[in-house]
């Protein structure tokens, strides 16, 4: 580690037994001394950034520390290896220093009794605020005096640039001792006392600030921190974040962008936290379909009370970041009853916001290929109500869910229904039939929700539907193929399905023979009712977008009905288009 000699000015290196060190918080200007031009004295005397480090150290020895470390000198940015090391090092140097001395450039502090009374009033509101755990009440609403005292604060010490900038943010964080200091070196109060109106400004919890360990929160709350936080370099938004989630990777400057998604990616490899998938779109972000990684650290703006639920609703399921994205067990739900609101599919994400303990935050799905499903929705906050978590359906099968923006995720997830084929059936004989005994064949090709056997722009495919009786050991069963580019189709009562068609690893050609040999395939007998089958053109498109695909209905009449012409009632899809 590099050191400055408070005294000589001078460069020392140490590797061992380093001394105890001040460091520099501050926002960089134009004219900052770099690390070659400590090295020539009359070269760093002509930039205005020298002064800001005689202060440092002249404050430095006024309490008896003899080092200090700024970030402008003491990184020898032309080495990349340093700059990767020193920005992997620097949650770590900022935590093991002495004291940090915060310089804000453009404020000047508050008289010391209009300071001693803004403290008093934010420290007073602090307790009322605070909430019991698993109960939320509104606190009392903000009196007039306070009011004035807020807009007073926000006007002057919260529009300091040092606010804004996302290096910043760890280094409040990560020091234990905090002082700040106005333009003009004035001391005006540490992070301990100043803690309620540095949580105000920045959004961070003051426990945070007086010393709570950050992985007793959840990552999305410490993402929000770094929400309305900006960096010079997009990568930096990225970089600035390695401790505050104790991470370490390689720095790849020109990667741009890619390196927010590779942060996330090392997030979730080292934690089981699924509240970083808690971001919302931003409002100009209009897209129906998105993966799981957010963009930039300002769409988890709305996370700063996400909290652990009371009750693990996840039942530890797993999940892992693989070449085809997230891959899942056990962890997308199948939405029914009042959940279903949200979308087909949903991924519980384990966290609450602190107002709402019993919704738990979710993300909508909406498959698209075999065992693949897309984010539905980004630009929503969905929530679940916790017992239909509990209650809903699991994907036995793994699952893999996009991560990455890909710009022509839209196109593939509509794509995926062209001449797809759904199952419909009679609304008035719901009762007679288990609606959560629905399975079919193979899983992954299926919307099991919706039913809708998944096209999958294949020109061959084949699938088998079943659904089951209540209270009996009988249900009917619905195969449908195609193969030579016709759509063939059969419904069966349990009891009469062919056993041929039970076999592994059949082929659509296969399956198209076999239908093709059965003399009578569109109607069957089950559960006291006699069931026909038919296919109706469909349009399973959305916003406009039409999306041509096949309604194999099932059409009901009671057995015992007298003879003649009796009405099938009325059809309609089983489940509505999401």
């Amino acid at each position: 580690m590099r050191l400055i000699n408070c005294q000589s000015l001078e460069f020392e290196e140490f590797v061992q037994d380093v001394p105890p060190y001040a460091v520099l918080s501050h926002t960089w200007g134009k004219d900052e001394v770099t690390h070659s031009d400590m090295s020539n004295r009359d070269k760093a005397s002509e930039k205005d950034g020298l002064r800001k480090i005689k202060d440092t150290c002249r404050v430095a020895l006024e309490q008896g520390i003899h080092y200090a470390w700024v970030d402008t000198c003491c990184i020898d940015k032309s080495s990349s290896a340093e700059l990767s090391e020193a920005i992997n090092s620097m949650f770590a140097w900022y935590r093991q220093a002495a004291i940090c001395f915060v310089f804000l450039s453009d404020f000047t502090s508050f008289s010391e009794a209009v300071l001693d009374d803004i403290v008093a009033l934010f420290d007073a509101r602090e307790p009322l605020e605070e909430q019991l755990e698993g109960f939320y009440k509104d606190p009392p609403s903000l009196t007039g005096r306070e009011i004035a005292i807020r807009d007073k604060v926000n006007k002057s010490l919260g529009r300091c640039r040092w606010f804004s900038r996302g290096w910043t943010l760890q280094e409040l964080i990560a020091p234990n001792r905090v002082n700040f200091y106005d333009r003009d070196w004035k001391y005006f109060g540490s992070k301990a006392q100043l803690a309620s109106i540095l949580a105000w400004i920045t959004g961070i919890d003051s426990s945070v600030l007086k010393g709570q360990p950050l992985d007793e929160l959840l990552v999305g709350r410490r993402m929000s921190w770094a929400s309305t936080r900006t960096t010079t370099r997009v990568e930096d938004m990225a970089y600035c974040l390695l401790g505050i989630f104790d991470i370490n990777m390689p720095l790849l400057y020109g990667e741009g962008k890619k390196a927010f998604t590779r942060l996330q990616e090392e997030i979730i490899r080292s934690s089981h936290d699924l509240s970083i998938f808690a971001w919302k779109a931003e409002g100009y972000d209009l897209r129906r379909f998105r993966g799981l990684m957010a963009n930039s650290p300002a769409e988890f703006k709305g996370c700063q009370r996400l909290v652990k639920p009371s009750f693990e609703w996840n039942n530890g399921g797993e999940y892992s970041i693989t070449s085809r994205g997230l891959r899942t067990e056990s962890l997308v739900r199948i939405a029914r009853g009042e959940s279903a609101e949200i979308g087909s599919y949903f991924l519980s994400l384990n966290c609450v916001d602190a107002r709402q303990t019993k919704l738990i935050l979710a993300v909508s799905l909406r498959q698209y290929g075999s065992g693949l499903f897309a984010r539905r929705k980004p630009w929503q906050r969905l929530t679940v109500f916790d017992l239909n978590v509990f209650s809903a359906a699991k994907l036995s099968e793994p699952q893999y869910i996009c991560c990455k923006d890909n710009p022509d995720l839209e196109n593939i997830v509509m794509d995926s229904r062209i001449d797809a084929i759904q199952i419909g059936f009679s609304v008035d004989i719901f009762d007679k039939f288990d609606l959560d005994s629905i399975t079919a064949f193979p899983q992954a090709d299926w919307d099991l929700k919706n039913s809708i056997l998944l096209s999958l722009q294949r020109p061959q495919l084949w699938g088998m539907w079943k659904i089951k009786a209540k209270d009996k050991d009988d249900g009917i069963s619905i195969v449908c193929v195609r193969s030579s580019g016709w759509l063939l189709y059969g419904i069966f009562a349990w009891d009469k399905l062919p056993p041929v068609l039970a076999q592994n690893g059949l082929l659509p050609s296969e399956v198209e023979n076999i239908l093709k040999r059965l003399p009578d395939r569109t109607s069957t007998t089950c559960s006291g009712f006699h069931h026909t089958i038919q296919d109706i053109h469909l349009d399973l498109g959305e916003a406009g977008i039409k999306v041509p695909a096949t309604l194999l209905q099932v059409s009901s009449t009671e057995k015992d009905r007298s003879k003649g012409r009796v009405g099938p009632k009325f059809m309609k899809r089983l489940f509505k288009k999401v």
